[in-house]
Order: C-alpha cells, then structure tokens, then sequence
C-alpha cells in the first residue's frame, strides 16, 4: 500500500511537469529584473542651472538634430566651462526662435533627437544609467505649445520598462542552450559558450541593466537580457540576443509592448 502511495505520488509530479512544459530546466521561467525600484531622474547641478537661465547657443552645445522645414532643432550641454562639467546635464529644444531650456533634462553620453512633423512628437533620448556593461536610457515625449515653447508630457522611467519587459519574457534553459519566449512564444535561442563561469545561477536570465530605444520610427524598445552564472556576481551578455519590440503609451505613462523580435 505504501509503495502504491508512493508509485501515484510520482505520477502526479510527472503529469505537473507536463503541464508546465517540462521539470525544472525545461520549464519556462520569467526573467528577473536589477532595479529594485524607480530610477529618480536627478537634478542638474547649479552650474548648468544658473548657465541656462539665459540660452545662448555656443561651444558649449551640440547640436542633436535641427529640421530645417519646421523650424525645430535640439541642442545639448557638453560643459559649462573649460574646466566645469555638465555632468551629463542639460537640453535646449528650439522652435524657430523660441528655445526652451530644459537644465534638468540627462541627455548622457549618447543623446539622440527626432521630431514627427505629422503627430508633432518630438522624442528625446536622455540617460539614466551609464558605465561597464550598463546602458539605460530615459526617453522624453515633447510637445510644443502655441508659443512654440516644448513641454515633456511623457517619459519611461527604467524600471517602469524593466517591469513590462518582465511580464512578457520567459526563457527557458536545455544544456547550454537557451530559449526566449515572448507571450509564451518562441523567440530566439542562444548558445553558452563561456567555459569558465561555472554553470547557470537558478535564476539566470536578467533584464534591466542594458535598455535602449529606437527612435528612427515608432518607439522600440532594445533590451540585451544577461545571464547570471555560479562563478562572479556580475551578469554576462556574451552570446545574447537583443530583443526588439514596439513600445505604445497611454496617457497615464502605461506601456504596451508588441511586435517582439530578437536580433544577435
């Protein structure tokens, strides 16, 4: 009777693991996240504060795009001096001749600028987080008043992103390979190749620390998922795909994403 007991315990595990796809390794997981909460967009330092107070186009900006046709341009602060940082810090939006001064505004180290004439969206791509194997960028939704000065309306804090990005991919691990699902669908797959790392951490597949955005058409969000090994405490992106997919935003700063692809 015992083994009976025994024998039926075993056959229930069998059928859940069959529900869910297969035991453990095979079974798809959620990705996790690194960021534990919202990513604060911090304050310009005075220096560029009391700088932009009054604009005056010079040296110190770079010009990040400039339509000719509707008038529209996008400048940001390199430094406030020879010897004074911006520290990354630092917009001007143009419209004809009226400019508006955004100080607070992190453009970063790699800002990109588009103005949509038809919609009269004009996204701007700041930063929040930059450094070894980390790139996390903030984009800004702008528009224009009647004074033809620009006002944000929108923008996607990171670990809003990150968040999303989380309900929708899963992975799953078989050997040295694995497989990305977006919705529950076959994405992509990728083969480890890293030999000295030990094997892969239970939880093995982050997002968070790599996020980017396309801006050449409708809002994309790129995402370079790491993975988590045994040996070292730092994620690694060796052999991952990015995965790609349309960002739609409600009023209330909702994200919908759609259209996931992946690229190597």
């Amino acid at each position: 009777m015992k083994q009976m007991k025994q024998w039926l315990m075993v056959a229930a595990v069998v059928a859940l693991c069959g529900t869910m796809t297969g035991c453990k390794g095979n079974a798809q997981r959620p990705v996790n996240g690194t960021m534990e909460e919202a990513v604060a967009p911090g304050e310009a330092p005075q220096a560029v504060v009391d700088l932009m107070k009054k604009v005056n186009l010079d040296e110190r900006y770079e010009t990040l795009m400039e339509d000719k046709t509707t008038g529209v341009s996008v400048y940001s602060l390199l430094n406030c001096g020879d010897t004074v940082s911006s520290e990354g810090y630092g917009i001007v939006v143009g419209k004809g001749d009226v400019k508006t001064a955004l100080p607070n505004l992190r453009h970063g180290r790699m800002p990109r600028a588009r103005y949509d004439a038809a919609t009269g969206d004009l996204w701007i791509l700041g930063s929040d987080m930059e450094g070894t194997g980390v790139n996390v960028e903030r984009p800004y939704l702008l528009r224009f008043g009647d004074d033809g000065y620009a006002t944000i309306v929108n923008s996607i804090d990171p670990y809003e992103m990150q968040q999303a990005l989380c309900k929708a991919l899963t992975y799953s691990i078989n050997g040295k390979e694995i497989t990305f699902y977006a919705d529950g669908k076959e994405l992509a797959k990728a083969t480890n190749t890293m030999e000295d790392m030990g094997g892969f951490m239970e939880d093995a597949i982050y997002v968070g620390e790599q996020i980017s955005y396309g801006i050449e058409g409708p809002l994309q969000v790129h995402v370079t998922p790491g993975v988590n090994f045994v040996v070292g405490k730092v994620l690694q992106y060796d052999d991952m795909p990015t995965i790609i997919a349309n960002v739609a935003l409600d009023e209330k700063g909702g994200i919908t994403l759609s259209d996931f692809k992946a690229e190597k």
